[in-house]
């Protein structure tokens, strides 16, 4: 099965207030999928709901061919040993070093595993992202970029399925950016981890995106391959990407 996460007529929102109505999509395995937006229009809604931090309020998600109960503590457990996330900002722990940072889902989800093991995995991951150097350095002496990758570090380091990522290059500067799309797309190819993305970024969009998920007036206004966006006449999509999201509609 290609298709790792299917979703079919989602409502979601807060407190019973539907935000998205009846949302139909599937994230395919080792694609890029952004979803975009205007400022408000519940591009995190949805991360958080995958996430199962808010229930759905109707409609189901199936993560590797099976339906997902967000009430069940014991069936999201099991969800989350094969996802990581990118959380915005990075919320790295500031008393802790980046080995121990990046080490944090390992103790949590494997406290017996040998420090020995735990170590080569720490130290594998920091390479990949370019910082095995720094693994005794604190969050407060590293650059946004770096925390950001230590952050993406620490999201790869139980080998995930999936990678979300909320606002990955937001606060960074224009060559960090790129330098973390170009990471994320090499992650994707060397490993084939899907990445599902979050951003208004337009430059980080260009550079990654396989597929895009479009919302507009709470639904799906557009979802298919991201160079598709660019042979429709529609008015919303042409005015977000030629002027960004500051305009209401």
């Amino acid at each position: 099965m290609n298709d790792i996460i299917q979703v079919e007529k989602l409502d979601v929102g807060y407190d019973g207030i539907v935000v998205l109505k009846q949302l139909n999509f599937t994230i395919s395995k080792g694609d890029i999928t952004v979803i975009l937006g205007k400022s408000g229009c519940g591009k995190t809604t949805i991360l958080k709901t995958l996430l199962g931090l808010i229930p759905p309020l109707s409609g189901d998600v199936a993560f590797f061919g099976e339906k997902i109960d967000f009430h069940s503590e014991k069936v999201l457990n099991k969800l989350y040993q094969r996802i990581g996330v990118l959380y915005q900002g990075g919320a790295l722990l500031n008393s802790l070093t980046l080995y121990e940072n990046v080490a944090l889902p390992i103790k949590m989800q494997h406290p017996e595993l040998p420090p020995q093991i735990e170590r080569e995995m720490v130290y594998s991951r920091l390479a990949q992202v370019g910082l095995d150097e720094s693994a005794n350095k604190y969050p407060a002496e590293l650059s946004g970029g770096m925390r950001k990758r230590t952050a993406l570090a620490r999201a790869m380091i139980m080998d995930p399925d999936i990678i979300f990522c909320d606002e990955p290059s937001a606060g960074l500067d224009p060559i960090t950016a790129a330098g973390l799309d170009v990471l994320m797309r090499n992650l994707r190819d060397l490993f084939g981890i899907t990445f599902v993305v979050v951003t208004h970024e337009l430059r980080s969009i260009e550079k990654i995106s396989d597929r895009a998920l479009v919302l507009h007036k709470g639904r799906i206004h557009y979802f298919g391959d991201y160079k598709d966006l660019f042979t429709l006449k529609d008015p919303f999509i042409d005015t977000f990407f030629m002027k960004g999201e500051d305009h209401d509609y």
